[in-house]
């Protein structure tokens, strides 16, 4: 959670709490502002309508992903550490109450997003599977991963896989998702 007095952070923790458990459908305004003790017309301020709310959210994720990967895209690295970033990510996300993406979230009830929306996630989905992908590609160049076949289909099965056990592990727990890790990192020859 974010400090007390940032009402527009407070909203969208919120906000992403209520998406995670409820869909993009399944809650309204006064279901933030009543546990936040703000008027609706302060979410309001903020954010004119749920369109503009789902769109800070997920602008939010992207924002994260872009300050975690700008470096690697611009200048290489150590790909199994990017790896090892993601899982950490992924697990403190899941500590932290957000147990789904909200790829994952929107795409429960996709065919319902407006289509704006729909843009945004796109552009995160795409930015988030080229960067995996590219990490994939430096990993297998500098013999860090075993990667067989294309490194945009493995991107493509580690983000199914993470993004499946994320949701499994509300019901087995975290460790559920520590063992997808393992298991990626065994099947990527990543020693641990």
């Amino acid at each position: 959670m974010r400090p007390a007095g940032d009402t527009k952070s407070q909203i969208i923790d919120k906000a992403s709490e209520l998406m995670m458990c409820c869909g993009i459908n399944g809650f309204s305004y006064s279901d933030i502002s009543g546990p936040l003790g703000v008027k609706n017309a302060a979410i309001h301020y903020h954010f004119p309508s749920k369109k503009d709310l789902i769109r800070a959210l997920i602008e939010e994720q992207h924002d994260v992903l872009r300050q975690n990967t700008a470096e690697f895209m611009a200048y290489g690295g150590s790909a199994t550490e990017q790896i090892e970033n993601l899982f950490r990510y992924t697990l403190h996300q899941v500590h932290n109450g957000r147990p789904v993406c909200v790829l994952g979230v929107l795409a429960a009830d996709y065919d319902e997003v407006p289509d704006d929306i729909k843009q945004v996630n796109d552009r995160f989905s795409q930015e988030l599977y080229a960067w995996l992908t590219r990490v994939l590609e430096v990993g297998r160049a500098q013999k860090e991963f075993d990667v067989r076949g294309e490194p945009a289909a493995k991107a493509s099965s580690i983000g199914a896989a993470t993004q499946g056990a994320r949701q499994l592990c509300r019901i087995h727990g975290e460790s559920y998702l520590e063992q997808v890790f393992d298991q990626i990192r065994l099947e990527l020859g990543i020693k641990t």
